[in-house]
């Protein structure tokens, strides 16, 4: 949803940017409790005060001390189970991947096999993002280097 916030922020539907996000997991249970997109306050502490108020609904009742993220925004981001290591297919390809902290589980060719099946839904020129403690040196995809943790489909 910080992804969400930055986008509307910048590329507003209301200014006819047509974007979505697509979140991703093997684990129903953090689909679920992303899907539900309610916070405990300490959770939205670090979120600047205006897209608090932007973003975001105040619980009352037995909900209070809680935050929902405005449906507004929720919308436009959908969830989906995957396993990363098995066949899968996405109906239109990606600008952006973020695939971080992901890779670090596996080993390298099953990191070149993942890479390259990420690159095949990314549109060309589009970005892979992987974690800072990832590197895809010396496997062979078709992306280059833009800055460490950055990748770009050629």
């Amino acid at each position: 949803y910080t992804i969400a916030m930055y986008l509307e922020e910048h590329f507003a539907s209301s200014k006819g940017w047509d974007w979505q996000i697509t979140g991703s997991d093997i684990s129903t249970k953090v689909l679920a409790a992303a899907k539900r997109a309610v916070y405990a306050e300490e959770r939205v502490e670090t979120i600047p005060a205006e897209w608090l108020r932007k973003y975001f609904q105040r619980g009352v009742g037995e909900w209070a001390g809680h935050y929902r993220v405005k449906p507004s925004l929720s919308g436009r981001v959908g969830f989906r189970q995957l396993n990363l290591i098995e066949s899968y297919q996405h109906e239109q390809p990606f600008e952006i991947v973020f695939c971080r902290n992901v890779m670090i589980y596996f080993d390298r060719p099953t990191q070149a096999q993942l890479v390259n099946r990420l690159c095949r839904f990314l549109i060309p020129g589009g970005y892979l993002i992987v974690g800072h403690s990832e590197s895809l040196t010396g496997l062979d995809v078709p992306l280059r280097c833009i800055r460490p943790s950055i990748y770009q489909r050629v």
